[in-house]
C-alpha cells in the first residue's frame, strides 16, 4: 500500500486526483504547491524518467511511498512500474 509520508506527494496525489477530474485549473494550483516543496530531481538514468516526470514524479521525494499499483494508476505499465519500485 502506498504511504504519503511528505507534503510534496500529498500535493502530487492532490494534483492527480484534480487531473483525473478534469479540473485543469486545480491541476495548476496542485502543481506549484508540489513544486514548492524541495525535492531531489530523478537522476538521468533513473527508469522511465521522462514518463514519470510527464505524470507529475520529479523527484525522488514524490516516489518515496509509492508502490506499483499507485504508479500504474498514474500511467504506467506494471513492467514499468515494477522497475521504478526496484530502484527505489
Amino acid at each position: 500500500m502506498a504511504d504519503v509520508k511528505r507534503p510534496r506527494r500529498y500535493y502530487l496525489h492532490k494534483r492527480l486526483e484534480a487531473r483525473n477530474c478534469s479540473q485543469d485549473d486545480m491541476d495548476l494550483i496542485w502543481r506549484a504547491k508540489q513544486e514548492a516543496e524541495p525535492g531531489t530531481l530523478l537522476g538521468s538514468d533513473f527508469p522511465n524518467k521522462t514518463l514519470l516526470e510527464e505524470i507529475g514524479y520529479t523527484t525522488t521525494e514524490d516516489l518515496d511511498g509509492a508502490d506499483e499499483a499507485e504508479l500504474v494508476r498514474a500511467g504506467l505499465t506494471q513492467q514499468q512500474a515494477k522497475t521504478v519500485v526496484a530502484a527505489l
